[in-house]
């Protein structure tokens, strides 16, 4: 029955990747669609998405009530954030991909996978326990994870170091595909600088508006919140398509399991879990914090979910490795229909799952 549900829940999103790939293999797509796509992802469909998310599924009332709950997820995601920087050094991960690494460990796609299979698998029960894993993912994916990503953009290359594979881009002596917008008539490239702005992404943006309208009771025209709920319907699958797209573009090579990709992968469906569930167990049986079974449930399965599916779509927009980022995402989402009944067997030998 797990298998099933979880099977259902991924099967549609394999598929909305294959078409994204299929399509762009029979030339629908030229050449700027997919980076005009990210961009109009990340600026407009993203803050759109996430705000209407927040007001349809967030009480204020909910906060107090669900306070040990938040606690357990902020502790989660700080000790993550922690082991994955030790296990990037420990792998020796390069610039480009180490951004990318820690989001594939810490951060995941509870809102658009994790969701579905939550409600299929535990009722509307489950649902205010989800709410505040999804904060602690939200905060964690646009304030920390895109901030990571924006400062490790694939190192600086002269056009001498590449040779061409194709009129859109070069292949470097190591064998890496490189964009040739990123190359500049043989001269380095000016060096990306920070800016105030990558702290505060549009997602982020809208994640706080709709906080604003929480707390102040702030009314929403209707015209409004159905533009807006329209914009947000279409996150998941044009980012599915997304991927398709750069998947096609990589070559399915990108989602070759070499040493980065399979430490990415054992953070996210072992090391993650592990950690929520030693949180967990901690504060429940030292730190007098009392968490009911289905929130404990809720909180691990959802620590095992796949990457973030705009991943590769920050990546584009940061110059970092978006074949890698793109591979991670396919890989991860395809293996996330093997984890979860996984997960909920050992859940049922230790006695927390009836």
């Amino acid at each position: 029955m797990v298998f099933l549900t979880s099977l259902q829940s991924i099967v549609p999103i394999v598929l909305l990747i294959s078409l994204g790939y299929i399509l762009k293999g029979r030339g629908m797509f030229n050449p700027s669609f997919s980076g005009n796509l990210s961009r109009f992802i990340m600026s407009v469909i993203l803050p759109a998405g996430v705000f209407v998310s927040v007001l349809h599924h967030l009480r204020t009332s909910d906060l107090w009530d669900l306070r040990y709950g938040l606690l357990v997820v902020g502790i989660t995601y700080a000790i993550s954030y922690v082991i994955a920087y030790v296990m990037m050094k420990v792998l020796k991960v390069p610039p480009g991909r180490r951004g990318i690494f820690i989001n594939m460990v810490v951060n995941d796609n509870c809102l658009f996978i994790g969701l579905p299979v939550q409600i299929a698998l535990f009722g509307q029960d489950a649902l205010p326990y989800f709410l505040l894993y999804y904060i602690g993912n939200t905060i964690s994916v646009w304030m920390v994870g895109v901030f990571l990503i924006e400062t490790d953009p694939l190192p600086d290359v002269t056009k001498d170091a590449y040779s061409i594979t194709s009129p859109d881009q070069f292949r470097s002596t190591s064998g890496q595909n490189v964009p040739s917008s990123r190359i500049n008539a043989g001269k380095v490239p000016s060096k990306r600088k920070f800016s105030w702005r990558q702290l505060l992404p549009p997602p982020l943006l809208g994640f706080f508006a709709a906080l604003l309208f929480l707390f102040f009771d702030i009314p929403l025209a209707p015209i409004l919140h159905n533009t807006l709920n329209y914009l947000g319907d279409m996150v998941t699958p044009l980012s599915l398509i997304y991927i398709g797209i750069v998947l096609h573009d990589a070559g399915l090579k990108s989602m070759k399991l070499n040493k980065d990709a399979l430490g990415g992968i054992a953070g996210r469906f072992v090391v993650s879990p592990l950690i929520m569930f030693g949180v967990i167990f901690c504060l429940t049986h030292w730190g007098g914090v009392v968490m009911t079974p289905i929130e404990i449930i809720t909180f691990v399965v959802q620590s095992a979910g796949p990457v973030i599916a705009v991943l590769p779509i920050v990546a584009n927009e940061s110059g970092a490795d978006v074949p890698f980022a793109t591979g991670l995402v396919t890989i991860s989402t395809v293996l996330f229909v093997i984890v979860i009944p996984v997960i909920m067997e050992i859940l049922t030998m230790i006695g927390i799952v009836a």
